[in-house]
């Protein structure tokens, strides 16, 4: 009701008498488009009819009531949010955590023969169910929102895209979308209550810069993200880039590829070891894995995720370096 309310609010004090005929005409056929949740897509065409004389003042007289629905949402949607993640309900969540953790660890601790069976039936749950303990998402927030904030966010969303609409056609400037503004505000109220430790945060910042600054290409860094994301949900450190353990992963799976064959240890001369193609860049590695058949990250870290050698490489607490690289369909994975 809450909604409905501010949504009369907003076409009611529209000064009607200010307006013209064409400009009434929009904001009746705004109400029958949230009413009925649909022609959106028609009345915003229609706007490229109006002259920017008329667009403007459409637009101011929309200004003066959009705010406050708009911050009414923001503010109603960041309350849920809280309130979800905060009291008895973190308490539970935390207690789940712990659990979910437990359950990896003793997994991880077995020999690898009893670990395989187990990785895809007790490790991998855990990850996910961490995941949406410590990570929400918006859907997963929405889902369980009550229908009357998702109500209030489906009335906002069409105003905003129509909002929107008005700028562009106008051409007028305007700094951030009103629809990507509510998206951003939305994904904020969300990542505030990330459970993630904000040292782990910092480290995978970094790790944003120095994959920029060190041009590594985007499907290694989505990978050791992903690696990151991982062991940050299990409580263990974030693990630092190292962009010569890039370009040491990244030479020995293009030999790979290149001369076709599939191991730790390479034929090349003076590559034989992953030591060896480590100190050949210039730096020091504690472990490899190594990967084929796929161009995506996703791919190499679950096949590493599902074997039991590989997956104890990824997170054995002491790394605390990272170097991921592809050369094709092959993928090598270092550590420092």
């Amino acid at each position: 009701m809450k909604a409905v309310f501010l949504l009369f609010l907003l076409l009611t004090l529209i000064p009607v008498k200010a307006a013209t005929l064409t400009t009434n005409e929009i904001f009746v056929r705004l109400q029958a488009v949230i009413e009925n949740n649909e022609g959106l897509g028609d009345l915003i065409s229609d706007l490229e009819t109006l002259e920017n004389k008329e667009l403007v003042p459409l637009l101011k007289e929309f200004d003066q009531t959009w705010p406050l629905l708009r911050d009414r949402y923001l503010k109603d949607h960041n309350d849920f949010v809280q309130a979800q993640y905060s009291g008895e309900a973190k308490a539970e969540a935390n207690r789940q955590i712990r659990q979910y953790r437990k359950d990896f660890m003793v997994v991880y601790q077995l020999n690898e023969a009893a670990m395989k069976p187990l990785l895809k039936t007790k490790s991998m749950p855990a990850i996910k169910g961490l995941k949406k303990l410590i990570m929400p998402s918006a859907e997963q927030v929405f889902a369980t929102a009550p229908a009357t904030l998702n109500r209030q966010r489906k009335i906002v969303l069409i105003l905003a895209k129509f909002r929107d609409a008005i700028v562009d056609t106008a051409v007028l400037h305007d700094e951030e979308k009103a629809e990507q503004k509510i998206i951003s505000k939305e994904k904020e109220a969300i990542s505030s209550v990330s459970g993630l430790p904000h040292d782990g945060l910092r480290i995978m910042g970094d790790n944003d810069k120095i994959a920029g600054k060190e041009n590594v290409p985007d499907d290694e860094r989505r990978g050791i993200r992903e690696v990151n994301e991982w062991r940050l949900l299990l409580g263990l450190n974030a693990l630092i880039i190292d962009s010569k353990l890039c370009d040491a992963s990244r030479g020995h799976s293009e030999d790979m590829e290149r001369h076709k064959f599939f191991a730790h240890e390479s034929p090349l001369a003076g590559k034989k070891t992953p030591w060896d193609r480590a100190a050949n860049e210039g730096t020091k590695a504690s472990g490899e894995n190594i990967y084929m058949g796929s161009t995506l990250p996703a791919a190499a870290n679950k096949g590493w995720f599902y074997s039991p050698g590989h997956h104890k490489n990824m997170f054995k607490g002491s790394h605390k370096q990272i170097g991921l690289g592809r050369y094709g369909r092959h993928w090598t994975q270092l550590f420092g």
